[in-house]
């Protein structure tokens, strides 16, 4: 098994820095940054898929009560160096609450984005990142700007469609309008798809990082032969097969306030390699994204995701692990000066092709949060939030859990001290 190549990443941003040029910035205050985000909340409900159930939130319930749970949710720093006009590159480290290591690397990616000479626009990187699919990461550290937790498609995003590849992307303006195309080669996302069907959906804020393992719902000794030797966790950046995925993006900007971008992803995954229990998946989706500048004020992002995801060999009955899924969600912002308030509708459901009665991955659910948030200094944040989840998922039984259909509400607040 091919470990996550982050260092090689890391070590090609710093060999980079080699040449003595003029515009060489390594370390300043314009280099380094980070995030402290403290963290309190209160959930009611089951147990929380981070500690093997198949709960929704990043914290578990106490069943009948709230659980109250406070926590350095993460901290993060950030280098961007910078070694000519045009070549810089992102480094970050981030200590999260429950990761494998203490400290990981997030994202390292080399960035070249020359300046523009015409109307066309041209810019690259080359590293580990996250592909341009989320609308609510917009804060620094790849921070959620409008909520603590992100709608589920980008809390899946989050954790588990992260590449090391290379990225290109051309812009071009055309009287008031802007049109762009983005274009990836990547690797070392072969298990892109374990949680999604496995665990099904979930509403967190958890970033996987280089070398981490997120957990899979500990089943109960009767049903653990279900998921065919896989792990009891999936590690999300992981060569498997040498085989090179591929994404591509397409962006509108409208003459007016509203945006469109349409995104697929394929992760070229074989099926059947595996190493360690860890097996490669078979993963492709588009994603639907749009966003309304209603007044300066006021600002609605939706999204939109279908795809499949396989894993395992034919049979009579079809693929061992074979599973549709489909989210929406609709997000809407309107800021008091300092101040602002949202709310989000997500939708989501997963679909068992084969297997149906031996191994039910079928699920739907809804979820609804509010936030609120103020800025206190332009390096201090706080935010309240309220999400509840209304899902129904058949593997619940794997976990010892009666009732197939569990609600669950998160209340947290959030203190996000940058510096």
């Amino acid at each position: 098994m091919i470990r996550p190549a982050a260092a090689w990443t890391l070590a090609l941003a710093l060999g980079a820095a080699a040449p003595a040029w003029a515009q060489v910035d390594l370390l300043s205050h314009e280099t380094l940054s980070g995030l402290v985000d403290l963290r309190l909340a209160a959930a009611d409900g089951e147990r929380s898929w981070t500690d093997g159930g198949y709960g929704k939130g990043r914290f578990s319930g106490a069943r009948d009560g709230f659980r109250i749970t406070p926590q350095v949710a993460e901290a993060a720093v950030v280098w961007k160096p910078r070694f000519t006009w045009d070549l810089g590159a992102v480094v970050q480290l981030d200590a999260q609450a429950g990761q494998t290591h203490f400290i990981d690397v997030t994202e390292a990616y080399l960035a070249y984005k020359p300046a523009p000479r015409s109307d066309w626009r041209y810019s690259a990187r080359a590293g580990l990142f996250y592909p341009p699919i989320s609308l609510e990461h917009t804060d620094p550290a790849w921070g959620v700007a409008h909520t603590i937790t992100p709608s589920a498609i980008n809390s899946w995003v989050g954790e588990e469609v992260k590449v090391l590849g290379f990225e290109q992307k051309l812009t071009r303006t055309i009287g008031d309008q802007e049109f762009s195309a983005t274009v990836a080669g990547f690797g070392y996302n072969d298990t892109s798809g374990t949680l999604l069907s496995l665990r099904g959906w979930a509403l967190d804020d958890i970033k996987t990082t280089a070398f981490g393992e997120l957990p899979l719902p500990r089943l109960e000794p009767e049903y653990q032969g279900i998921w065919r030797a896989q792990a009891p966790y999936t590690i999300p950046t992981l060569n498997l097969t040498g085989r090179v995925g591929y994404y591509g993006r397409l962006d509108w900007r409208t003459a007016g306030p509203v945006a469109f971008n349409l995104f697929y992803y394929n992760n070229a995954g074989n099926r059947t390699a595996v190493v360690n229990d860890q097996w490669s998946w078979e993963t492709k989706f588009w994603n639907l994204g749009a966003s309304w500048d209603v007044d300066p004020h006021t600002l609605i992002l939706a999204q939109a995701i279908t795809g499949r995801t396989l894993e395992g060999y034919p049979t009579p009955q079809g693929i061992w692990i074979d599973v549709t899924f489909s989210s929406a969600y609709v997000l809407a912002t309107h800021s008091f000066g300092a101040t602002s308030l949202t709310g989000r509708i997500d939708w989501f459901d997963t679909v068992d092709q084969t297997y149906v009665q031996r191994d039910n991955n079928n699920e739907w659910g809804w979820a609804y949060t509010a936030a609120l948030r103020r800025d206190l200094t332009p390096k201090v944040a706080v935010l309240v939030e309220v999400v509840h989840v209304d899902s129904a998922r058949y593997a619940r039984e794997y976990v010892g859990v009666d009732d197939d259909k569990q609600t669950q509400t998160t209340v947290q607040s959030s203190l996000r001290l940058r510096f």
